[in-house]
């Protein structure tokens, strides 16, 4: 193997490794990715990517105490399999989300012996708590750099600044051509909620915002795990009730949203911390008003010029934002030209890639 090397624990398409894919283009060679068999495998290779596939092996970390205990044991029986992929001695290695950067680091990347890859860990969420925020932290410690996706992640990693020096935040980016500004639309007002049905997402708090005004509200996302399938029957039988029956909407996941952004007015966000938020950019990017919690990565990307940020978890807060917006169409159509405006001058996919490889250059050139 004389190119580099990009690790995902995670066979899914979410929001990380859709960013992955975008940004694979900015590195350089051509690099493999070695991840489980999946959606992110399939994406790859459609986006000219080789791919290794490794073994496919639960997710969680954030899940039940069965899966928290398990986990130490998947990550070390993938941190085996990068050992053998370090064989081949790859100029630079990055670690694609924090439990690939906890393999690599227990496969011996970043190192200073003879044959270990220079580590770059790209780390795209908050920690979770107990010993696994731990073992995040020391694999930090190990990688000669970390891109965080947001400054909220980058303070979360590193609170005393004791990383500074090789911790730097690198807001993901959008094709703006894909993802052009179209005209709001006519008729009746629709709210759109982008977002996998989990619970630390809050996708229940969308319902009771909508049940506070006139709009219908469009649900774009599938369930992840058990605890997904179980908080969507519960949605479902929430908006069954009289005062939502008939204005919601439940999309599923979408491989592309831009047909649901086209029909919407204006995208809620619900998470009351969201490391990042991709699909708010995508929004402004598309011409819609975004209306999200005041915490954490929202408050990155939305400010008064192109939306309204609330309390988190504040569904009559949201509410009311929601109504404002609605209410003056002159004053929402100003919101998303502005939100365009923003999106090309702070979050280009060009941009979010020359820092990419900016990075990856830095870290072969160290080593």
């Amino acid at each position: 193997m004389s190119e580099g090397l990009v690790v995902s624990y995670s066979p899914l398409l979410g929001g990380a490794e859709r960013l992955l894919v975008d940004l694979a283009p900015a590195l350089p060679g051509s690099p493999l990715l070695a991840c489980p068999p999946g959606p992110l495998a399939h994406a790859a290779r459609d986006a000219g990517l080789r791919v290794h596939e490794l073994e496919p092996r639960r997710i969680e970390l954030r899940g039940s105490a069965r899966d928290r205990a398990g986990a130490p044991l998947r990550i070390a029986a993938q941190a085996r399999e990068l050992r053998g992929l370090a064989r081949s001695r790859p100029p630079w290695a990055i670690a694609w989300n924090m439990r690939a950067a906890m393999s690599a680091a227990l496969a011996g990347f970043g190192g200073r012996r003879g044959g270990s890859p220079p580590l770059l860990f790209q780390h795209n969420d908050l920690l979770p708590r107990g010993p696994a925020a731990a073992a995040v932290r020391a694999a930090a410690r190990r990688a000669g750099l970390v891109t965080a996706l947001s400054a909220a992640i980058a303070r979360d990693l590193d609170p005393r600044g004791r990383l500074r020096e090789r911790v730097s935040v690198s807001h993901a980016g959008v094709d703006l051509e894909r993802f052009a500004a179209t005209p709001l639309p006519d008729g009746p007002p629709e709210l759109l909620v982008v977002g996998a049905i989990v619970p630390w997402k809050r996708p229940d708090l969308a319902l009771e915002v909508a049940a506070r005004g006139d709009a219908r509200l469009l649900y774009a996302g599938a369930p992840l795990g058990r605890d997904g399938e179980a908080l969507l029957a519960r949605m479902r039988e929430r908006a069954a009730r009289p005062d939502l029956a008939g204005r919601v909407e439940f999309l599923g996941g979408l491989d592309d949203p831009r047909p649901a952004l086209r029909r919407a007015s204006l995208v809620l966000h619900c998470a009351p911390r969201e490391p990042f938020g991709i699909a708010l950019v995508e929004a402004l990017a598309s011409g819609r008003p975004v209306v999200a919690p005041a915490a954490a990565g929202p408050l990155e990307i939305v400010d008064e010029s192109c939306g309204r940020l609330y309390p988190p978890l504040d569904a009559g807060a949201a509410a009311a934002a929601v109504r404002e917006l609605l209410a003056d169409r002159a004053r929402l159509a100003r919101l998303a030209d502005a939100g365009r405006e923003r999106a090309a001058r702070e979050f280009g996919l060009d941009a979010a890639r020359a820092r990419l490889r900016e990075q990856v250059e830095r870290l072969a050139a160290a080593a």
